[in-house]
């Protein structure tokens, strides 16, 4: 076989295959099926678990005298707390619907009050006082008022304050494929505590002591969830291939809910660290001579009263 005939044979196969294989491409690159979706593998970010917050410590009791050994009996009342945003006293589980204290902050000051109550009443008892509560301020019946030489009442002042201007950290997707944005921020915490002796028929004040905490700066982080929602859809126009593009829906982005609150956490902080000061305080303030004198006044106060 001669080159030219060689020649003939090659470029014979050689142009159909080249026509094959410009219509396959041209096939891939104009086909009206759409390309295949590849998926993003997508990297999950742990949700922050904040636990203990809502146990304190219990308060060792320095000495004990014979319940009852002493003829006093007191009504124990539920810690109150005052916001300086809301200027509004509150008792017990009913909080104040504004203010600078979050939900979840709230939840924790309850159970803070609850120990603390529980733990005044066992500081009572074991200087040999009666005991009854304790109680709402507002839920004191009439009976037990009357039964009691005294109330102690106690009042939390908050001066809560956050940042104005949260600095955006960044965007993650937490577990459970919920995007959050994540902020960080300054929350400053001033706490004062007051004790207050009432006469219980007249709630008459008849002794104030005062605890002053301080104020204290923290930083905290939190993040909020976001969501897509529909906000329209596209245009439809022919595709060229006896169809039509558009008619998708478009979206937009709207926060959620918090995800996770260093807030709270570093509010539960606080109050774990106040709460030996607070108690030590009140073992002191709780005199026994001192209430007994007291209990001598609050009678005078029925008298002149006529209750």
């Amino acid at each position: 076989m001669n080159i030219k005939k060689l020649l003939l044979l090659i470029s014979g196969g050689i142009i159909p295959l080249g026509f094959l294989f410009y219509s396959t491409v041209f096939l891939a690159t104009t086909s009206c099926e759409p390309p295949p979706h590849v998926q993003q593998e997508v990297q999950y970010s742990p949700t922050p678990q904040y636990t203990d917050l809502y146990s304190f410590p219990k308060y060792n009791i320095p000495e004990a005298k014979k319940p009852g050994s002493v003829n006093l009996t007191a009504v124990i009342t539920v810690p109150e707390y005052k916001d300086t945003t809301t200027q509004e006293y509150t008792g017990g589980v009913k909080v104040a619907a504004g203010g600078s204290m979050t939900p979840d902050m709230r939840k924790v000051f309850q159970s803070f009050a609850g120990s603390m109550g529980e733990d005044i009443q066992s500081q009572l008892v074991a200087k040999g006082m009666t005991t009854k509560g304790p109680f709402a301020l507002a839920e004191v019946t009439y009976p037990d008022k009357k039964g009691s030489d005294l109330t102690l009442s106690i009042g939390v002042i908050f001066d809560i304050h956050h940042s104005s201007n949260p600095k955006y950290k960044g965007q993650a997707t937490f577990e459970g494929g919920v995007l959050g944005n994540i902020y960080s921020a300054t929350m400053t915490v001033g706490m004062k505590v007051y004790f207050y002796m009432l006469e219980p028929m007249s709630e008459e004040k008849m002794w104030i002591k005062k605890l002053d905490l301080g104020v204290q700066d923290f930083e905290v982080e939190y993040a909020v969830g976001r969501e897509q929602y529909v906000t329209g859809t596209t245009p439809r126009t022919p595709d060229g291939c006896g169809g039509y593009v558009g008619g998708y829906n478009t979206y937009g982005w709207r926060d959620k809910g918090t995800l996770y609150d260093g807030r709270v956490k570093a509010f539960s902080d606080i109050l774990k660290a106040a709460y030996p000061q607070i108690m030590k305080a009140s073992w002191n303030y709780l005199n026994t001579d001192e209430m007994l004198n007291l209990k001598m006044k609050s009678q005078e106060i029925r008298e002149r009263k006529r209750y």
